[in-house]
């Protein structure tokens, strides 16, 4: 907060919480005007007398008292009403409270999520969902994996969710590095996960589309001797779908039999069960998540924890505004009781608003970290509020570089570190910014860590073949350049050998070049002429070729891939062979 507020700022700042409470002016103006009017000609001698005897005989005096309360009532009521209203004008530092609950997403990719029993097929419905889990997830922890033949991690736990909910259009079994449905090791990933990161209080929702026998007595196997327990929701039908294959077909096992995967409903609620969880069908509303993350399953007390950051909140000065009600408040006795009752009333309202700061357009935000209101800018496409909003720089990189300001996006991906997405990520916005050899250089970092990177070596021959187009178009330009030039001496050469023996015989011919060199002279300014026409020309075909070298260069950019599901392929082959490694050197197969 700043306590040296100048009163320019406090002016510019100034603003209502609750502006629709002025509304409420709107009644008070209707009832004093009548009550004016009622005052002026309510008296019968008003009627009885002449008007202008009337100062005469009444007494003036009374009269302006009888107004008094009038003028009271309007005082309060603007009081009352602009209380109401909160007005405020500055910031202070809000703490809050965050819950201390920590849930961890298993999502089934197995090839089985493309069967169509559900439409328009279990994979799309299982991102719909998961979307939806994302927007309700505001407090506590959150992370996510995948699983098909092996498990991997999309995003470890993190109370920002809007970087998993930006991931997960780019979730599909396509991506996943090897075909399979090995749910064990993705609980198996989920129970290191939450021991790792230390919470007493944590649960895994796993979303399956059906699972082989031997699967679930490997997970019970799993969660006993753990406490946090297993809920699950089952995407699919008990009889099930095939699953679309090329050309019309349908994916066949290698007997020719038509796979259709089933959801096996009896197990998966078995297994909830013993996993001290809840299991629910898919549904389309959210009945489904209610259920199996009920508040109740967490139990004890102590959910909550006090936050470390705080929120910039406008801080209401309505109650401040209570303190000029009081003093009216002595009229009560001897006013009448119009008065009492609207000055009564309107304490007992105003006391019974909220009087705790509050944010002037967002009230959500108060709940929201940066990253998340970045994210909403970012889900708009506002990306410059975006990334002014982002703490993150990863995420403050991507808004930037989506922004065009591509400087401010080197710098915060440069910012990340040395890992191969961080350093692929800024080779992309220096290639944009027109940093063709320095955006190679990083691609040649990349791929020294990550050889097999099939974008950054894509990009790297993409910048390569336009710099050597470039080098090609300007040593074009230097040879007509050296032509133009060289033909000069020559052509002054042929020149002079050819004015050798005109100059021999010119001298006798002097009289006639003097005769003639007025002629010679209109013939110079019309050649000149004709350069200056041939030069505004010559500039006209310049823009026009920086027209088109410009769009060339934005087609060769284009080019330049950053797909999110291709670097989530990318990091999940480089898990899996790493694994395959592992295990080779260990003498185990996973």
């Amino acid at each position: 907060m700043n306590e040296s507020l100048s009163l320019a700022e406090a002016l510019a700042n100034f603003h209502f919480l609750r502006p629709l409470w002025l509304l409420a002016l709107l009644p008070a103006i209707w009832l004093l005007r009548n009550l004016w009017r009622h005052n002026e000609s309510g008296s019968a001698w008003h009627k009885a007398i002449d008007p202008e005897l009337l100062p005469y005989i009444l007494d003036r005096s009374r009269s302006k008292a009888q107004r008094l309360p009038l003028v009271l009532l309007a005082c309060v009521w603007m009081l009352a009403t602009l209380a109401l209203a909160g007005p405020t004008w500055t910031q202070v530092q809000y703490p809050a409270q965050q819950r201390q609950d920590a849930l961890v997403v298993v999502l089934d990719q197995s090839v089985g999520m493309f069967a169509t029993d559900i439409e328009p097929n279990r994979q799309t419905a299982a991102r719909r969902k998961l979307t939806d889990l994302l927007e309700q997830r505001r407090e506590g922890q959150t992370a996510l994996i995948v699983y098909s033949a092996q498990a991997h991690m999309v995003s470890p736990l993190t109370e920002d969710t809007a970087p998993i909910k930006n991931m997960v259009p780019a979730l599909s079994p396509n991506i996943m590095p090897a075909f399979g449905n090995n749910a064990a090791h993705g609980i198996e990933m989920a129970l290191e996960l939450l021991r790792d990161s230390g919470r007493d209080r944590g649960r895994i929702l796993l979303l399956s589309g059906g699972m082989p026998a031997d699967q679930p007595g490997a997970i019970r196997q799993l969660l006993e001797d753990s406490r946090y327990p297993l809920s699950i929701i089952g995407i699919g039908t008990e009889a099930g779908a095939p699953i679309p294959a090329s050309e019309g077909d349908f994916l066949r096992d290698d007997r020719g039999n038509m796979v259709i995967p089933e959801l096996g409903r009896s197990a998966l609620q078995n297994l909830a069960s013993d996993g001290g969880g809840r299991y629910h069908d898919l549904t389309v509303n959210s009945n489904d998540l209610d259920f199996v993350l009920a508040d109740s399953l967490l139990g004890g007390e102590g959910d909550y924890m006090e936050s470390l950051q705080e929120f910039d909140v406008w801080a209401d000065a309505g109650p401040w505004l209570v303190l000029l009600l009081l003093p009216l408040g002595a009229l009560i006795f001897r006013r009448g009781w119009l008065l009492g009752m609207v000055l009564g009333s309107s304490l007992f309202v105003t006391m019974l608003v909220p009087s705790g700061p509050a944010h002037a357009q967002d009230l959500r935000s108060i709940w929201q970290t940066r990253d998340q209101q970045g994210a909403r800018a970012f889900e708009e496409d506002d990306h410059e509020r975006a990334a002014n909003l982002f703490q993150s720089p990863a995420w403050r990189g991507t808004a930037h570089y989506r922004a065009g300001n591509y400087e401010a996006a080197i710098q915060d991906f440069a910012a990340q570190g040395q890992s191969p997405d961080a350093l692929y990520n800024m080779g992309t916005a220096m290639a944009h910014a027109g940093l063709y050899e320095e955006a190679i250089a990083v691609y040649d970092a990349v791929l020294e860590m990550d050889p097999e990177h099939s974008d950054a070596r894509h990009n790297k021959e993409i910048l390569e073949q336009l710099l050597q187009d470039q080098e090609q178009e300007q040593q074009q330009e230097q040879d007509t350049e050296d032509g133009d030039e060289s033909a000069d001496p020559d052509q002054q050469q042929d020149d002079e050998s050819e004015q050798d023996p005109d100059e021999e015989e010119g001298q006798d011919e002097q009289e006639m070049d003097q005769d003639t060199e007025e002629s010679d002279q209109d013939q110079e300014s019309q050649e000149q002429q004709a350069d200056e026409d041939g030069s505004q020309d010559q500039q006209q075909d310049i823009s026009i070729e920086e027209e088109e070298d410009q769009e060339s260069l934005e087609q060769w950019l284009r080019r330049i891939d950053d797909d999110p599901g291709e670097l989530l392929q990318r990091k999940f082959q480089f898990e899996y062979r790493r694994r395959q490694i592992e295990a080779r050197a260990a003498g185990q197969q996973l």
